[in-house]
């Protein structure tokens, strides 16, 4: 192992989305999905880690740990609702856990869309129905006039690729269809036309009240896909899903350019329709053909037979070679700044996180040393949370989350990245107390 230099310009925090943490709204698709047994152990989203009344004491952490940034989302359902009812009481807290964040130094960056919205919006058929655009707008614009003064960085939409996956294609995510194509690209067609009109109308209502520093983007999980095996099907194959997944998203909510099978042409005219690009990296997907077209032509997978310290604790694959290889691909297409807006991994002895965080900067430094302009790195996640589907078993925190009691905890892993953070990189002396049987040779990327 070897020390790194980071540069000061790099900004480090971390990331969570509202449903994940919060508890307490039952006015949310996912509460109601949950009521119906849908998540892992007959878990509910209605306590997670109770940071919807806790965010003092969390930001408290985060300042204390020396996050700069901090990735958080606004839960829809609750600043709207019921259709055309509008929650003072749920903007006014917004409000104010934006301007503690603010007033303990730490920037924030706002998704307004994070796989939840209000349960009225599902009963309407969510995203497949055209009216969605229109009304995800509403709610942004509501958003913007509210906070807009106080926050410059938003994110429209998180992962759109795999909101359509999970819930269209393999039945995770409410409404839990299955192989359902139809649905799969209306819904992906409707949330880049409404991240388009979104990017432009965030832009005029901060503009016209004097604010000349947005920026807004997208968070899209992008994996470093690979064939199965060295053959013209998978190849083909994973050429296949990486247009579907990847391709689609990025052609539409970058370069406003609607592709087959989502449409053709420039709906809101030619241009680019992100500051930022922001990139969540997991691990590496392996792509094995396969004969159902539902399945997009190819089924994602996991290498087989690898040692254990090779896998989280959801059996993913640890590869950080990928981040180097999706954020250069990227940035090769785009040269738009990158954002890493998750990256983290599931481990609840934490014993392979700190690692993990190495090595994943690590790429991240080479990558700067070769000029790519990555600007950001927010780590998934603050806090133990609800990590979806899979229930609270998953345990991707810097910060360990007591469910009984909701007591928190700052891990080793979470010590170390807050020294990270502190010093913009990882010195000889971090390595030795952090990693003592490696051996160290210290490199400076600058």
């Amino acid at each position: 192992m070897k020390a790194i230099k980071l540069p000061k310009s790099l900004l480090m925090g971390s990331a969570t989305a509202a449903t994940q943490i919060e508890g307490g709204d039952t006015k949310s698709n996912w509460y109601h999905w949950s009521l119906q047994g849908k998540i892992a152990d007959g878990e509910s989203s209605i306590v997670a880690a109770d940071h919807y009344n806790r965010y003092k004491e969390d930001i408290e952490l985060m300042q204390n740990m020396n996050h700069e940034i901090y990735r958080m989302s606004i839960e829809w359902s609750r600043i709207e609702p019921e259709e055309g009812v509008w929650s003072k009481e749920g903007i006014q807290h917004y409000r104010d856990e934006i301007r503690r964040l603010i007033d303990a130094g730490i920037k924030p960056l706002v998704t307004l869309h994070h796989f939840s919205h209000p349960q009225w919006f599902e009963d309407m058929g969510q995203w497949t129905n055209k009216a969605s655009v229109k009304l995800f707008t509403r709610f942004v614009q509501k958003v913007i006039r509210a906070l807009g003064d106080d926050v410059s960085d938003y994110c429209t939409i998180n992962e759109p690729n795999v909101f359509v996956n999970d819930s269209f294609i393999d039945g995770k995510y409410p409404p839990g269809h299955r192989d359902d194509l139809k649905s799969y690209f209306a819904a992906s067609r409707n949330m880049i036309l409404a991240h388009l009109r979104c990017y432009k109308k965030i832009h005029q209502l901060r503009r016209n009240r004097g604010h000349e520093d947005t920026k807004v983007g997208i968070a899209l999980h992008i994996a470093h896909m690979e064939a199965d095996k060295d053959s013209i099907r998978a190849k083909v194959s994973t050429k296949m899903m990486d247009y579907v997944f990847h391709t689609l998203f990025l052609n539409g909510m970058v370069d406003g350019h609607l592709t087959m099978p989502l449409g053709t042409g420039y709906p809101n005219g030619k241009g680019v329709f992100c500051d930022f690009i922001g990139i969540n990296y997991y691990s590496r997907h392996v792509i094995k053909p396969d004969n159902n077209p539902a399945t997009l032509f190819g089924k994602i997978r996991f290498e087989e037979g690898l040692p254990e310290e090779k896998l989280n604790d959801l059996g993913w694959e640890i590869y950080p070679e990928g981040l180097y290889a999706v954020i250069k691909k990227t940035y090769d297409k785009y040269k738009l700044p990158i954002f890493v807006t998750e990256n983290g991994i599931p481990d609840a002895r934490d014993k392979k996180r700190s690692r993990f965080i190495y090595d994943h900067l690590m790429q991240i430094s080479e990558l700067i040393k070769e000029g790519v302009d990555v600007q950001r790195y927010y780590y998934w996640s603050l806090l133990d949370n609800l990590e979806w589907n899979d229930g609270y078993s998953p345990r991707f925190g810097l910060i360990h989350v007591d469910y009984d009691t909701l007591e928190r905890t700052v891990r080793e892993s979470g010590r170390f990245y807050s020294e990270i953070c502190k010093e913009k990189g990882i010195t000889e002396e971090m390595l030795q107390r952090y990693f003592p049987e490696e051996c160290h040779e210290t490199m400076d990327v600058l």
